[in-house]
């Protein structure tokens, strides 16, 4: 039986308007994220000089620039940390390492591996004395790849010596290890021709109940999200995909999952397919959320929720999990009237969307959270130190304010300049867990982003 739910930094001040909005335009693009995994690899526990380690998180950001975009990575230590729960701003260049058109970056143990931009290279930085010392690359350019242009990073650790990066343009998931920094093989990610007139417009990987699930989405020839979804389940052991799954009840998934206490995952759909539903798009549909039930490898056929009803027909989209059986979604006023000459993107931006709370699965309407800010659609979530973040980033691109959800009223905890794409504890395990998404309300190490609407 079908359930339908019933109910940038000082340096990127100045620029031009078009350079700000190519900046945002990457994370509306590709969102952000971060993930890692318990263990251990090159960075060392304690220093070298025989002090203590290093403790604090990793900040990785994008900025704008003369010549388009930058990224950069530093150590943020926790005095500073400390400094910014009372007001100080944390500056994302101080000392940082800077990439040339930008970086993503991912998280595990006392290492940030750093993805490039404009090559199809991972770089490994080990933590030594704090200070981040780089060590060796990995390429892909033997696979096909010629850059990791992502600022979420498909990329899910499973070992010391075993991880997979899924590069969505061959459709493929690609095994290298960490350790040893070297390429082991690839999965590809085959499936039949989609219907005429569809074409898949991206990919998706996340770790569910122990087993690797990447996720398609498609749109039409007018490149509108259409309500179709190819699943692969993944068996890290062997590297094979045991089993596949299609929906086309739902579809525009976004990255960030929602796991019950009972181990069933919710996926629900983003932001932008909403608005294109709201628009009356041709293909759009309506926005909705499916579930793959603990220890099954299988789209659950039984349940398909329909967002818009549980706020009470407002165009609703994406999952934010705050934990405890509960996710936020963002719901669009439509007090204030859609302009239909605007595009589904640029409705993302307008500052009348509201968050609303639900219990997972249930058909109970979301109830409007109050405290939370109005704001626009392009947010990100981030975890750190147990506690759950709402991401907000200026107008201007230039900084990003983190706002406490397990506070109320809520109100912003830390401020940083640039895009924020990445701020994770070094050797957190619960961190390290909760970014690679096998307890997604796990400890804070700070943020793993719900997609930026897409």
């Amino acid at each position: 039986m079908k359930v339908q739910a019933s109910s940038l930094s000082h340096r990127s001040l100045g620029l031009t308007r078009i350079v700000a909005f190519s900046v945002l335009s990457i994370v509306l693009a590709f969102g952000c994220g971060n993930d890692g995994s318990n263990g251990t690899n090159g960075g060392g526990a304690t220093g070298g000089n025989g002090t203590a380690p290093f403790s604090g998180a990793v900040l990785c950001s994008i900025a704008a620039t003369p010549e388009g975009s930058a990224g950069f990575m530093r150590l943020v230590p926790d005095g500073e940390l400390e400094a910014a729960e009372e007001g100080e701003q944390i500056d994302a260049l101080e000392g940082a390492i800077e990439f040339a058109g930008g970086v993503s970056c991912a998280v595990k143990d006392r290492s940030v591996f750093a993805l490039n931009f404009e090559s199809p290279t991972i770089t490994r930085y080990d933590e030594v004395d704090g200070a981040l010392v780089e060590g060796p690359t990995v390429s892909f350019a033997n696979f096909g790849l010629t850059s990791l242009a992502s600022s979420l990073p498909p990329l899910v650790f499973l070992s010391n010596a075993k991880a997979y990066y899924l590069d969505a343009a061959s459709s493929q998931i690609l095994i290298w290890n960490p350790e040893a920094m070297e390429t082991i093989g690839s999965i590809p990610l085959t499936v039949a021709d989609p219907p005429e007139g569809l074409r898949q417009g991206g990919l998706r990987v996340n770790l569910i109940g122990g087993q690797a699930v990447a996720y398609s989405s498609y749109v039409n020839e007018q490149d509108i999200g259409v309500a179709r979804a190819d699943f692969w389940f993944v068996d890290p052991n062997s590297d094979e995909v045991v089993a596949t799954d299609v929906t086309e009840q739902c579809g525009g998934l976004q990255q960030n999952v929602a796991t019950a206490t009972n181990g069933d995952t919710y996926i629900g759909m983003s932001a932008l397919p909403a608005m294109e539903h709201a628009l009356g798009l041709p293909g759009s549909y309506p926005p909705c959320a499916i579930r793959i039930r603990a220890g099954t490898r299988e789209v659950d056929t039984s349940y398909l929720a329909d967002l818009n009803a549980l706020t009470g027909g407002l165009p609703t989209g994406q999952l934010i999990s705050v934990g405890n059986d509960r996710a936020l979604m963002l719901a669009y006023d439509t007090n204030i009237p859609i302009d239909p000459m605007l595009t589904g993107r640029e409705l993302q931006t307008l500052p009348n969307w509201n968050f609303y709370e639900w219990e997972l699965g249930t058909e109970q309407p979301a109830t409007l959270v109050e405290s939370l800010p109005t704001g626009t659609a392009a947010v990100a979530t981030r975890e750190f130190e147990g506690r759950a973040f709402l991401a907000r980033i200026s107008p201007d691109v230039s900084s990003t304010e983190l706002l406490d959800l397990t506070r109320r009223p809520v109100e912003v905890t830390f401020t940083l300049s640039n895009v924020t794409i990445l701020l994770a504890r070094l050797g957190s395990e619960p961190d390290a867990r909760m970014a690679q998404r096998i307890e997604p309300r796990g400890g804070l190490s700070i943020l793993s982003v719900s997609d930026f609407g897409n």
